[in-house]
């Protein structure tokens, strides 16, 4: 895919927008001064590329590769949203070469100078402290591929991108090159270009033991008729519907790159009064933005009493369950018709149906007039 990002001087990818499809040192002399600001966005549809906070290719970096989408991005993000200590602004832009991103990444990190305690990786880490290796980071072997370096946890904070090599800390190297500060590192991404073609899946495998369950009962009908009178009322039996929509959604690691329009038959997990389970298979939608997804739709019916006795109220209250399922799952998928050469994609489910519908009748006598 031919290399393009968009940037749009408003949120959500609206306004007026402008292409580029190669480097720019000054984005403000290319005409798009709006996105100086916080209100802008941009949507990368082919190649690697960084924004820099300043002209020239100088200042905060931030890395977008192929897919990756963005509103209002703030170069040195931290984890409080009103300690934001760089600039929101984009003041120039760099593509970088396809070759540097094609291998699969692995990457190992120093306590010291390429010496004493390390910790090699080959997928995304979110927080090194839960590898008790945040806090005294000094260098970095890159074996393959290319990393995101970030300042904070959960990929936020300042950016630097290291790409196949050796790097110290206090090199005294920009951040686009691999410069970082001495155990300044919580976390790490890794940049894959997937070659062109269709991604298909292959399978899918949920972790039901990591899975998370939410059952919440409430009433969806209420009905009640009093009979004060000494003759049994008759009621026209009637029928009242309830109507719930069971939804999915798969949402993606940070570092996948899963099309939007990725369809595959596939069993959906749900939640039910006896556990988890998976219903048959079904073409669904599973692409990185297709977002909430509706499985089916379901309808239950409650009635209303058809005789009131006399000198009573009767009641009528249904209740229904609804249950909300989070559950991690793994996905092997290939390129067009080869099946032979696979890659792993991981990433977590969501799942919210409804069941259990029940229905309670009650009666209760009135004191008869003397």
């Amino acid at each position: 895919m031919e290399p393009k990002i968009t940037f749009y001087v408003l949120r959500d990818f609206k306004g007026r927008s402008k292409d580029f499809t190669k480097s720019c040192p000054d984005l403000l002399d290319a005409g798009i001064d709006d996105i100086t600001t916080c209100g802008w966005s941009v949507k990368c549809t082919g190649g690697v590329w960084i924004l820099y906070s300043e002209k020239d290719y100088k200042g905060y970096i931030f890395v977008v590769d192929d897919g990756d989408q963005h509103n209002s991005i703030l170069f040195g993000e931290t984890h409080n949203p009103s300690d934001h200590f760089a600039t929101c602004g984009a003041l120039s832009l760099k593509l970088l070469d396809y070759k540097d991103f094609t291998e699969e990444p692995k990457c190992t990190v120093y306590q010291d100078c390429f010496s004493g305690q390390s910790l090699t990786f080959t997928d995304d880490v979110q927080n090194l402290e839960l590898y008790n290796f945040d806090k005294q980071m000094s260098s970095i072997e890159v074996q393959s591929g290319a990393w995101v370096g970030y300042t904070a946890p959960v990929y936020k904070g300042e950016q630097t991108l290291f790409r196949k090599g050796f790097y110290k800390m206090s090199d005294g190297l920009p951040r686009d090159n691999g410069g970082f500060c001495n155990d300044s590192l919580y976390s790490f991404s890794k940049i894959v270009l997937k070659p062109a073609g269709k991604i298909k899946l292959k399978s899918i495998d949920y972790d039901l033991k990591k899975s998370k369950i939410q059952n919440t009962s409430s009433t969806v009908f209420s009905w009640a008729q009093e009979n004060n009178t000494s003759v049994e009322q008759t009621l026209t039996k009637t029928d009242v519907p309830t109507e719930r929509d069971d939804t999915y959604e798969f949402r993606w690691d940070k570092a996948s790159k899963i099309p939007a329009t990725l369809k595959a038959n596939v069993s959906i997990p749900c939640n039910g009064s006896a556990g988890v389970s998976l219903s048959p298979q079904m073409l669904v939608s599973m692409g990185r933005t297709a977002g909430t997804q509706k499985s089916k739709t379901d309808k239950w019916f409650g009635e209303y009493f058809s005789k009131i006795p006399r000198y009573s109220t009767v009641t009528v209250t249904s209740t229904l369950t609804e249950g909300k399922t989070n559950m991690p799952f793994t996905a092997i998928l290939y390129y067009g018709d080869d099946t032979e050469h696979t890659f792993v994609e991981k990433g977590v489910f969501y799942g919210c149906n409804f069941f259990d519908f029940h229905t309670e009748f009650n009666e209760t006598k009135l004191p008869k007039p003397t």
